[in-house]
């Protein structure tokens, strides 16, 4: 069952329409988390299920940093990401190279 918040102590579910103004929450009582989800979304509403056992600041952070508003940022961000991942990689083979090469 889904019980929708309608208020919370920090009012995360009135300031998350902030984000947008279609969001609202959701208690997920089969998981026991919550989720957020957007009314204007075709097919389905849920967009994330919030990783923290209470509402707080971090929730709207979180909903912020995933919003579908902000997908130049994230795939900005994601893309950068993978840039270091391959530039340590490398730099790790080259390190492990030149150690091999100075024990010949």
């Amino acid at each position: 069952m889904k019980l929708k918040i309608e208020s919370d102590v920090y009012n995360i579910s009135k300031r998350i329409l902030d984000i947008d103004k279609d969001y609202y929450i959701v208690y997920n009582t089969s998981t026991k988390k919550y989720e957020v989800h957007c009314s204007s979304q075709k097919d389905t509403t849920y967009c994330v299920t919030v990783p923290y056992s209470t509402l707080d600041e971090r929730t709207l952070n979180y909903v912020y940093q995933t919003s579908s508003k902000n997908i130049d940022k994230i795939l900005s961000k994601i893309e950068s990401d993978n840039i270091s991942q391959e530039n340590a990689q490398i730099d790790g083979v080259l390190s492990q190279f030149t150690d091999s090469l100075k024990n010949l």
